[in-house]
């Protein structure tokens, strides 16, 4: 008798403990509900003003997907100083991608030199990521993408010119130094 009302306060307070559990588990399920609907319609900025880096960079890539670059590229700006290193170099790839969008559709336009800044501000931003981590296609895939719209100039001017009047060659020069040669 003793050990069965043991059991049955156990089993009592295991059932309470399952309770509160679900009730947590629904009111975070419902609150998660909450943001998607305001991030999807575009309130969410407007509800407070510290706003999880996660929570800016979904209304940012919101905006993207709508075709709002320019407010898409400030709000990634402001997703890049996150302590998420990941979100961080996500954020800014997307605001390279934006800046990119953004310099191809202004280069279909009557003046197409007008995307160049932003080819470039992509180009540097491409760059940068790939400095931190040389093995992000994605990155080098646009990085192209945005060197064939604008691409960089050749630094090659001075491979025309002849050499030098009366100049001598280095290795003949040289004394007792040999070139490894047998």
């Amino acid at each position: 008798m003793v050990m069965s009302a043991r059991i049955h306060r156990w089993l009592r307070l295991i059932a309470i403990a399952l309770i509160g559990l679900i009730v947590w588990d629904g009111y975070r399920w419902w609150n998660a509900q909450n943001i998607n609907r305001a991030i999807a319609d575009g309130t969410i900025i407007s509800r407070t003003g510290n706003l999880s880096p996660t929570i800016v960079f979904a209304q940012a890539y919101l905006h993207a997907q709508k075709g709002d670059r320019e407010h898409a590229i400030a709000l990634y700006k402001q997703v890049e100083v996150a302590s998420d290193v990941a979100l961080a170099r996500a954020a800014k790839y997307n605001r390279a991608n934006g800046y990119l969008f953004k310099a191809m559709e202004l280069s279909a336009t009557d003046n197409p030199n007008s995307g160049i800044p932003l080819a470039e501000l992509a180009k540097d931003t491409y760059r940068f990521l790939l400095r931190s981590n040389p093995g992000d296609w994605d990155a080098k895939y646009n990085l192209e993408r945005a060197l064939r719209l604008v691409p960089d100039p050749d630094d090659s001017d001075d491979v025309d010119l002849p050499p030098p009047q009366q100049s001598e060659r280095a290795p003949t020069t040289m004394r007792g130094f040999t070139l490894g040669l047998p």
